[in-house]
């Protein structure tokens, strides 16, 4: 590729990711293509999925729907993760946008699969390679996924204002009533350490600016195409600098990105920037577009075995 074509594809990408956080239409913002139609899956014994409703608070009325596994024993726990949905969700209000995670991006059918490897390419939805076939189906065989309580709050749409503060509301839900709710009614861990945020596109956005700004309350940090503007990098890595440094203990965080994610060049100088500032971001790409068919696919099983290891203690797949 000419020196003249990379400028002209760096400035093409740029300006997808530009769209995508200022000028998009409200019914396909943070996605290239619609969900299509829900199939809900038929009951299983295997996981329970409830709607949990939040009287007003910091970010005014709320709603998680939470996934529980129920294959273990009555006095198992789990690892809690905070999963955030991204902004074509949040266009769909409260009622229907803390629905994401299950009927548009299918986590639920993720966790199932995860109890009945190997991975192949029709679990991705084809959009996968060898490479990454093989350790995750490496990293499941020496070690099954034994499962988490995952939390899916309504995301506010963030997007649309440049003050990273924008976040805090949202951030003191989470910790002032989510948490809380979730280690008083359900299984889980209830420590730091077992406590993990994650996201897509807005959503990663959202997590790692109310993770950050939790250093004590969450154990781990992840993102999956986390939509961060470039002028923003710096910030960015500030914050995680000085959410490590104010953990207490190990506070991992991870940067997934997409060979075809608008974001993925921006992404790629947060994780730069970071190192030289010191502190060290799990920086990966994988194979998959910027849509509904990554978070089904490869944003689902990434994210649910990283921190199906890393709420434990343990190396990520």
């Amino acid at each position: 590729m000419t020196a003249d074509a990379l400028i002209s594809r760096r400035m093409w990408i740029a300006s997808i990711a530009g769209a995508m956080l200022t000028g998009c239409s409200r019914a396909g913002c943070d996605r290239r293509e619609a969900p299509g139609p829900s199939v809900e899956l038929p009951p299983s014994k295997e996981i329970e999925i409830q709607e949990v409703d939040f009287e007003a608070g910091p970010a005014g009325p709320q709603k998680a729907v939470v996934i529980v596994p129920r294959w273990g024993a009555p006095t198992d726990k789990y690892p809690l993760l905070v999963a955030l949905h991204g902004r074509g969700e949040s266009n769909h209000g409260l009622g229907i946008g803390a629905w994401g995670w299950v009927h548009d991006y299918w986590l639920d059918r993720a966790i199932l699969k995860l109890r009945k490897p190997p991975l192949d390419q029709a679990s991705l939805l084809g959009l996968t390679n060898e490479a990454q076939l093989k350790r995750l189906n490496e990293a499941i065989a020496a070690k099954p996924f034994r499962g988490l309580v995952v939390a899916c709050p309504y995301t506010p749409d963030i997007l649309g204002n440049s003050d990273l503060a924008t976040s805090e509301p949202f951030a003191a839900f989470v910790e002032q009533q989510l948490i809380p709710k979730m280690r008083s009614s359900y299984p889980v861990e209830a420590t730091r350490a077992a406590t993990g945020i994650d996201g897509v596109s807005l959503g990663g956005r959202m997590a790692l600016l109310a993770g950050c700004s939790r250093p004590k309350l969450f154990g781990a940090i992840g993102t999956l195409q986390a939509a961060v503007r470039r002028g923003e990098v710096d910030a960015f890595a500030s914050r995680a600098k000085q959410a490590i440094e104010a953990a207490g203990g190990p506070l991992p965080i991870r940067l997934l990105t997409s060979e075809d994610d608008p974001f993925r060049p921006t992404l790629q100088a947060l994780a730069s920037a970071m190192s030289a500032q010191g502190t060290k971001a799990d920086f990966q790409v994988v194979p998959g577009p910027h849509d509904y068919a990554f978070n089904r696919g490869p944003g689902s099983y990434e994210m649910l075995l990283w921190h199906d290891r890393v709420l434990r203690g343990e190396p990520p797949p």
